[in-house]
């Protein structure tokens, strides 16, 4: 049974200001706290945490934090909060996973306002109050709290504003709120206002959230408008619903494989639930002609019924009204036990993929720009980064001696060399969207000297493999996350004209093929964290062209200049994701250019060191994804970078023909991260 919870709201602003500033802050500062990103996983950093989001005044803006594994007891956590003066707390958006803890609010402000924060909620146990956005006396508007698991024994509120009865007494309007998973036991509000107006906000229930005890409030205020309820799945059971204007059932697919075919029960009905009922459905949804489906009940008889408005079709101009059955209590005939609607009459409701799709989810059966299915482009990026960084292994394919072998005589046959590297590197894909990647390659040739009267042709057919694991994040409020491995193995050739006065001319074309792979654990389908993946193989070709000047500067040091321009292709194609879509993803032509200068300097007969630096700019290697018609936005290698480089090179004894060459370089930019490459150069 559900227990009512005591209003304790008119004095919790104190205590918590009390808590703060005599307990966790010890005299914050006064400055904004904006644009900070933090993983909190022990007390320590929880401490931090609160020096660094919670001010005193000033504003919280824009704040990223991440809590995982602690149990915080009776404390509050925050992504940003102003306890004091008329600063914002805006923007700040907190994910919590496995944490137990008091009271968790994404933003807080004390007189101004708390808009536009996101909060989601994984697992752990709330044991008094969650929010996305709270103000003591200003507003709390379009805030969004998503609920996903764990247990929360308390209040649950989108946006929850003033306890100043005064006449700037603050409103909640237009939050948001998304649950599909764990128990609530309390209550759920839109919008919450006690002194100013709740209206236009929005609750939505999908997957199987354990709601037995919670009571959906539409809101809380002087003023209660326009807030609506949004039923996304079946055999939902929740104690009460107060007060909606509007209550939505969004039929899904598989309840035709239910034998009740129920989709709401309220077993303690006290209030009218809402002004007006609408149905929808999923365009998948097939029923037999003798199916019905109960929309609402009481579950067992219940005197009271339900209080209910007008039940309306999708199409709310139709004036012909979708024919509802109202079943009658048996011991008041005057109280309706449940609404049913039979298969034939389901048949006109309007699909509900016609209708807006939720603000807040980045689904695969979202609108025209499917922005929440850039993740899925990901893949595509990293395979380009691995193709660039196999061209990069390959630029150092000759020996290390620069001109000198202009003055020896070129051997009969050929000539091997092996090259081995790998690197770790974060790129910025595009749309707030991290690539982190680690790779790997080895590619193996074999080299055959021409002298002509230019000076000497160098060619070697070589093959080249490579292959790489990536993680990326997206910047969306889920921040969903995909991982995956890419590997290609490629055969081709490289050749050089090195001329008499140190200048040379190279170029290489390699062809082959590439595979893919991509899965996400939390990609967000109708708000439930959903496994999604897919597999691709597709050809590729990768070459370039490098124009050089590479000569003794004195008896010791030898200077390489160069221009260079490199181009990979990443053949389109056309893939199943693991959700049932069928995805078309466009061709990668990625360009970019490279201009550095190296110096090699001998210490000894065997052994020199040298030092490098470029600037590196890709122009294009973007990539979209297309499903029936929508598009992702374009992400992508594009950008610039710079790269430092320091190595050694060494023969192992005096009359080896053996050369061994390592180094290790430094990324910056666009790209960031490190890379080795370790090559080995014989004569046989």
């Amino acid at each position: 049974m559900y227990i009512s919870k005591k209003k304790t709201y008119k004095i919790l602003a104190c205590a918590m200001s009390a808590i703060f500033i005599g307990t966790i802050n010890n005299g914050v500062a006064s400055a904004d706290s904006s644009n900070n990103e933090m993983t909190v996983t022990t007390d320590d950093e929880f401490q931090k945490l609160n020096d660094t989001v919670v001010v005193s005044s000033g504003e919280a803006l824009n704040n990223r934090i991440t809590i995982r594994n602690l149990n915080l007891g009776s404390s509050y956590l925050h992504s940003g909060y102003v306890y004091g003066g008329n600063g914002n707390a805006s923007g700040n958006r907190l994910w919590v996973h496995d944490v137990t803890v008091a009271h968790i609010h994404a933003g807080h402000a004390n007189n101004g306002n708390a808009n536009e924060n996101y909060a989601f909620f994984y697992s752990g146990n709330v044991t008094d109050e969650i929010g996305a956005g709270y103000s003591n006396y200003g507003n709390a508007d379009n805030n969004h709290l998503n609920i996903l698991g764990g247990v929360i024994n308390g209040t649950v509120y989108g946006g929850l504003a003033s306890y100043s009865s005064s006449s700037t007494a603050g409103d909640a309007k237009n939050n948001f709120m998304n649950i599909s998973g764990g128990e609530i036991h309390g209550k759920i509000y839109g919008g919450w206002a006690p002194y100013g107006t709740a209206s236009d906000n929005e609750i939505n229930i999908y997957g199987n959230p354990n709601l037995v005890d919670a009571v959906l409030i539409a809101g809380e205020g002087k003023t209660v408008s326009d807030n609506t309820l949004k039923i996304h799945t079946k055999n939902l059971k929740v104690y009460d619903i107060q007060g909606f204007e509007n209550l939505e059932f969004h039929l899904p697919a598989d309840i035709a494989n239910d034998e009740n075919k129920i989709v709401l029960t309220v077993t303690n009905p006290t209030q009218k639930i809402s002004n007006s009922i609408y149905v929808y459905k999923d365009p998948n949804l097939t029923l037999n002609d003798n199916d019905k489906i109960t929309l609402i009940t009481t579950g067992e008889d219940n005197s009271t019924g339900l209080i209910l408005g007008e039940v309306k079709p999708a199409d709310e101009n139709d004036s012909d009204y979708l024919k509802i059955t109202k079943v009658y209590s048996a011991t008041n005939p005057n109280a309706v036990q449940s609404l049913t609607i039979n298969a034939k009459d389901i048949t006109r409701i309007t699909s509900d993929d016609e209708q807006e799709e939720n603000k807040m989810k980045p689904s695969i059966r979202g609108g025209g720009n499917i922005t929440g299915n850039t993740i899925f482009n990901e893949p595509i990026a990293d395979s380009v980064s691995l193709l660039d960084s196999g061209t990069d292994r390959l630029l150092e394919w000759l020996p290390p001696e620069g001109v000198d072998y202009m003055n020896s005589s070129p051997t009969a046959g050929f000539d091997p060399f092996i090259g081995i590297g790998g690197s770790k590197l974060e790129i910025d894909t595009g749309n707030g969207t991290k690539l982190k990647t680690k790779n790997g390659g080895i590619n193996f040739g074999m080299t055959r000297y021409l002298k002509n009267r230019h000076g000497i042709f160098i060619i070697a057919p070589l093959i080249d493999y490579g292959q790489d694991s990536y993680e990326s994040t997206l910047d969306d409020a889920n921040r969903t996350q995909g991982s995956g491995h890419s590997k290609y193995f490629m055969a081709g050739l490289i050749a050089r004209q090195a001329c008499m006065n140190g200048m040379y001319y190279e170029a290489s074309m390699r062809g082959g093929k590439i595979k893919t792979d991509f899965h996400s654990d939390n990609f967000l389908v109708n708000n439930v964290p959903t496994s999604a993946s897919y597999d691709a193989s597709t050809p590729c070709f990768a070459g370039h062209l490098r124009i050089g000047w590479r000569n003794h500067i004195s008896p010791k040091n030898i200077l390489d200049v160069y221009g260079m321009y490199s181009l990979n292709h990443i053949k389109g194609f056309k893939t199943t994701v693991s959700t049932g879509e069928d995805y078309s993803f466009s061709t990668v032509n990625s360009g970019r250019m490279r201009i550095g200068a190296r110096l090699t300097r001998e210490l000894k007969e065997r052994e020199s060191v040298y030092s490098s630096i470029s600037f590196i700019h890709e122009f294009t290697g973007e990539t979209t994804g297309e499903y029936m018609g929508m598009s992702t936005p374009r992400t992508g290698v594009k950008g610039s970078a710079g790269l430092i480089e320091l190595g050694w090179q060494v023969k192992p004894a005096k009359n080896s023909a053996t050369m061994i060459d390592t180094s290790i370089s430094c990324w910056v930019g666009d790209r960031k991260g490190f890379m080795f490459a370790t090559k080995f150069k014989k004569d046989f």
